[in-house]
Parts: structure tokens; sequence; C-alpha cells
């Protein structure tokens, strides 16, 4: 799984350090998951590669699948324990047209709410899954 954030949103990268804290430790892994900010060099080929040009705070690539608003949120539930796997089994069921509407309302008003945050600044163990400045996680090759 490939996450793709907006790295220099608080609210996003607060989601994943919240994720990292989270994520077990067995899961937490580069052969797993990888974090990169869409404004990088490789995620903005990710995103090209994938025909988005309308970047907008988080994608999920997985199984060649690009998942996108709401959808791509809940599918970061698939990396965290069970009791979390529940929720987005119940965020599912609100019909996705009102999932994304709701998406969409929050990703347009989050750098008014919660501010700038740089990706770099993460400390958490999921600074090993990030690519980045301050990630370990270093570019594979080929891999998308």
């Amino acid at each position: 799984m490939i996450v793709l954030i907006d790295g220099d949103c608080a609210l996003c990268v607060g989601l994943i350090e919240w994720l990292g804290k989270r994520i077990p430790a067995d899961i937490l892994t580069a052969e797993n998951i990888s974090i990169v900010p869409g404004e990088s060099d490789w995620g903005a080929e990710l995103l090209q590669a994938a025909a988005i040009t309308d970047f907008d705070s988080v994608v999920v690539i997985r199984d060649g699948l690009v998942l996108q608003e709401s959808t791509a949120v809940l599918a970061l539930a698939d990396v965290l324990p069970k009791r979390w796997h529940v929720l987005a089994t119940m965020a599912r069921i609100i019909p996705r047209p009102w999932r994304d509407a709701l998406y969409r309302y929050v990703a347009r008003h989050r750098i008014s709410w919660f501010g700038r945050k740089e990706m770099c600044a993460l400390e958490s163990p999921i600074a090993s899954v990030t690519y980045g400045p301050r990630g370990k996680l270093t570019r594979p090759h080929g891999r998308d």
C-alpha cells in the first residue's frame, strides 16, 4: 500500500502520525506500507502514472487500484487493528457520494482549520516507512 499525502498539511501529517502510533509493528514495514508526500519527486511520478491531476490530500494505491477521497481514508483501516476495520465497515454504509462530499469539504478547509506542518517534522516510528527529508524509506526502483 502506498499512501500519498499533502506533505505540508497539518491534518494530513497528523493522520500519518496517528497511524504510526496504531499500526502494529509487524505491519509497519516498507513491504506493507509506504508514505509518500505528493509533492515529492516520487509522489509526482505516482500521481502522474495514476492520471491524478487534482491531488487533494490523500490517495492510496493498493494492489494496482487508485483510491481517492473517502475511499482512500477508509482503506487505511486495513493496516490498523481489527476494531478500526469495524468502524470503517460501518462508515462504508454511508453512501459514497455523501462520504466524498464530507471529505471534499474538510479537504477544502483543512489548511485554514489545521494549518501547515511539514512532513519532515515526523518523529514517530512511521518515519521508517516514509519517503522524504526525514523519512528513512528509500525510493524503491520499479515499484508503483
